[in-house]
């Protein structure tokens, strides 16, 4: 759970926070998103002058995903870094969906719907691994293998095309 004490941080001014979200947590239900492992935050929590929050620090998620060329599984890290602003709800009348407000009299902050709301939207939902030299990273296959190859034109014109040709003037 990635909680932060609000009573303490107003005392030291400056928090350490280290969390994690299991995979099996109940926050990624219906995110189609499947995990190989926890997903890591390494940030800090400081006051604001108006008496709000800043979060600041990173997020590691490892995603696992299908090739989109070969189908075999692969365990990807996703890293980005992690900036949060929390403001008391009775001091804030914008609309800027990336503030987010906390009531004056709460003891403590959670940050775990924040820290869903950022994977979902920063984690890419496919994986197309690929070198510079056209090979699978993971499997080491030739993309050429993948590529789709289209037919030969037919020779002479298609019939459907003859009401057209009648229209045509030189």
């Amino acid at each position: 759970m990635l909680q932060i004490d609000l009573l303490r941080l107003r005392r030291d001014r400056r928090l350490a926070l280290n969390g994690a979200v299991t995979p099996e947590s109940e926050i990624w239900t219906d995110s189609e998103l499947e995990f190989s492992g926890a997903v890591e935050v390494t940030a800090s929590a400081s006051l604001t002058a108006e008496g709000g929050v800043v979060v600041r620090g990173s997020w590691r998620a490892p995603v696992r995903y299908e090739c989109g060329r070969c189908l075999k599984q692969l365990d990807i890290a996703v890293e980005r870094p992690l900036a949060l602003l929390y403001v008391a709800s009775e001091e804030w009348e914008g609309t800027d969906p990336d503030v987010r407000t906390m009531g004056y009299q709460e003891r403590t902050l959670d940050l775990e719907d924040a820290i869903r709301e950022e994977v979902l939207l920063e984690v890419p939902r496919y994986h197309l691994p690929a070198d510079e030299d056209g090979r699978c990273t993971a499997c080491g296959d030739s993309v050429e293998r993948y590529r789709y190859v289209a037919e030969e034109p037919r020779e002479g014109t298609d019939p459907r095309w003859s009401a057209l040709k009648a229209l045509q003037t030189d």
